[in-house]
C-alpha cells in the first residue's frame, strides 16, 4: 500500500510504502506501482502504533460479561447493580462483578453477596485487581473450604469468608464454563484498540504457564470469530475522506489486520510455538504487595534466578515501601537491560536517580490520576500526592520511561492517560504534582516507545514494522487537546 500527503515527523507531503508487513519506503513524490492501493492522507499525521506496555487481557475481555461497579453511587446502587445483573446473567456463565471498592459499594463478604445472588455463583473483584469476594455457592463450587491453596481468608472457625486474596490462577481453573466467551470479546478489544489507534499489547499477567502462552499464541496464529477489517470512526469527525475515486480499489479508512502485536511477560523456560506469529516473550513479572513483601536479600535471590535462566524482570511496585524494596534489592543482585518497574505508584524523592543508575525503565500509568486522582487526595498522605506517578522527574534524572493504561484497572484509552501526563488532573479538576506534568508530544512518545528500549521512540523510517496509526488532522493540533477522536486508522 501505498499512503500519501501525510505528515512524518512534522513535515508534511510525506508518501510511505508498506509491504511484507514492513515500512519499505520514505519520501516525497513516490510513484505508484500497477495496481497498489492507495491512502490519501490528507496531511494527516502518520505515526508508529501506539503500544499499551501493559494490560492484562483476559481480564480486561472478562470486563465484556461483567457487571461494572467502580461508579456505584453508595452501598444501595452497588446491591441494585449486582442484584439486577444476577436475575439477568446467562445460566452458563457466573456473574462476575468489576471495579468495587469498599469507599462507594461499602464493605463485601460472601454473606452479603448471597443476599444479593441468592444460588447464582458469583465473584466481585475489588478495584485493584489483588481481591475476589465470592459468594456462597461460588466458593462451594470452587471447593474452597477443603482448599489449602494459600490467599483464601477464613473466620475464626475456619470457614472461608468469601475472600480471595491473589488467587487468580487458583480461581481461573475452577470457573469454567460451558462457551468460552474470550475469543468473542478479546476480538471487540481489538477493534476497539484500532479506534484508539493502538497496534501492539504487552500482557503484563503474572504467572504465565506455557498452557496460557499456548492457547494466546494458538488465537494470534489462527484469528479471532468475526474478525473484521478494523476501522476508526471517521464519522466523529466529519465524512470519510478516503480514496473512493482512485483507480485500483480505495483504501478509505479501513485498518487492515486484526489482532494486535503482542509482548507476553512470562517466567523463564517458557517458550512459543513454531508457528506463532505476531506475539513474542517479555521479561518475567514479579508482583511486591505490602502485605506479603519479601525480605531485600529473598526478593534480589529471586531476581538472580531470572536474571541467570537468561530473563529480565518486571516488577510491580505500587507503594513507596515495594519500590523501596525493589531498589534495595536490585543494588543487591545488579540490575540486567530490560528490567523494569511497573506503575511506580510514589516514587520518593532521590528515588529517581537511583533507579537511573541501575538502568532500570519505568512503565507509568498516568491515566490513574484521571480516574482515580480524587480518591488519591482523600487517601494517600499529603507529602506523597506530588510522587503520584511521576514521569518529568524520572526523564530528568535519565530514567527510561514508558507509558500504559493497565486495563482494566486503569482507562483503556491511552489517550486519556496522555492527556493526564499533560495536565494531572483528577476528576474534581485538582492538578496532583505539577512538577510532574510533561508536553504533549512527551506523554504521545510515552506510548510509542520501543518495549525492548523504553528510552527509544519508535519511528516511521524503511526496515521497521508497519503497524501504523493515521490521524485525520497534523500532530500539532491533535495534542493540542489530546484524544481519541484525531484517530482515523490503523495499519498493521
Amino acid at each position: 500500500m501505498l499512503i500519501r500527503g501525510a505528515e512524518v515527523d512534522g513535515a508534511g507531503g510525506v508518501d510511505v510504502r508498506i509491504a511484507g508487513g514492513l515500512i519499505v519506503a520514505v519520501g516525497a513524490g513516490l510513484d505508484r506501482s500497477p495496481g497498489e492501493p492507495a491512502l490519501d492522507a490528507h496531511g494527516g499525521a502518520l505515526l508508529p502504533g501506539l503500544h499499551d506496555h501493559h494490560v492484562h487481557l483476559r481480564a480486561w475481555a472478562a470486563t465484556r460479561w461483567s457487571v461494572r461497579l467502580a461508579g456505584a453511587d453508595g452501598p444501595d446502587d452497588f446491591d441494585r447493580r449486582v442484584r439486577e445483573a444476577a436475575a439477568v446473567a446467562p445460566p452458563d456463565v457466573w456473574l462476575r462483578g468489576v471495579g468495587w471498592h469498599e469507599s462507594t459499594g461499602g464493605p463485601l463478604d460472601r454473606h452479603r453477596l448471597d443476599a444479593l445472588t441468592g444460588g447464582r455463583p458469583t465473584r466481585i473483584q475489588h478495584r485493584t485487581g489483588a481481591l475476589w469476594i465470592l459468594n456462597s455457592a461460588a466458593l462451594l463450587l470452587t471447593g474452597a473450604a477443603g482448599s489449602t491453596v494459600a490467599g483464601i481468608e477464613r473466620d475464626a472457625s475456619g470457614e472461608p469468608t468469601g475472600r480471595l486474596w491473589r488467587a487468580d490462577d487458583w480461581l481461573r481453573d475452577r470457573t469454567a464454563t460451558v462457551r468460552d466467551p474470550f475469543p468473542v470479546a478479546l476480538a471487540d478489544l481489538a477493534r476497539q484498540a484500532a479506534q484508539w489507534g493502538v497496534t501492539r499489547w504487552t500482557d503484563a499477567t503474572p504467572d504465565r504457564d506455557q498452557t496460557e502462552t499456548n492457547a494466546l499464541a494458538a488465537l494470534w496464529t489462527t484469528g479471532l470469530p468475526s474478525a473484521e477489517p478494523h476501522r476508526a470512526d471517521a464519522a466523529r469527525l466529519g465524512p470519510d475522506r478516503g480514496d473512493a475515486g482512485q483507480a485500483g480499489g480505495a483504501a478509505g479508512d479501513h485498518a487492515e489486520g486484526g489482532l494486535p502485536r503482542l509482548v507476553l511477560m512470562s517466567p523463564p523456560g517458557l517458550s512459543l510455538p513454531d508457528d506463532a506469529v505476531r506475539v513474542t516473550l517479555g521479561p518475567q513479572k514479579l508482583v511486591l504487595d505490602d502485605a506479603t513483601l519479601p525480605p531485600v536479600a529473598e526478593l534480589a535471590a529471586t531476581i538472580r534466578e531470572s536474571h541467570a535462566a537468561g530473563s529480565p524482570v518486571a516488577v510491580h511496585c505500587v507503594t513507596a515501601e515495594q519500590l523501596v524494596t525493589l531498589v534495595a534489592a536490585i543494588e543487591e543482585a545488579d540490575s540486567t537491560p530490560g528490567d523494569r518497574v511497573e506503575h511506580a505508584g510514589i516514587v520518593p524523592p532521590g528515588y529517581a536517580a537511583r533507579l537511573a543508575a541501575l538502568g532500570l525503565a519505568v512503565v507509568t500509568n498516568p491515566g490513574f490520576l484521571a480516574d482515580r486522582g480524587d480518591a488519591y487526595r482523600r487517601d494517600v498522605p499529603e507529602p506523597e500526592r506530588d510522587w503520584l506517578y511521576p514521569v518529568r522527574s524520572l526523564r530528568a534524572a535519565g530514567v527510561p520511561v514508558a507509558a500504559a493504561t493497565d486495563a482494566p484497572f486503569g482507562p483503556a484509552d491511552p489517550w486519556v492517560a496522555i492527556a493526564a501526563a499533560v495536565d494531572r488532573r483528577t476528576p474534581d479538576g485538582a492538578v496532583l504534582g505539577p512538577d510532574e506534568r510533561v508536553t504533549a508530544t512527551e506523554a504521545l512518545d510515552l506510548f510509542l516507545a520501543d518495549p525492548d528500549r523504553p528510552g527509544r521512540r519508535r519511528r516511521i523510517a524503511p526496515g521497521h514494522p508497519a503497524d501504523l496509526c493515521l490521524l485525520h488532522t497534523p500532530l500539532a493540533p491533535a495534542l493540542a487537546a489530546p484524544s481519541s477522536d484525531y484517530v482515523r486508522a490503523v495499519l498493521s
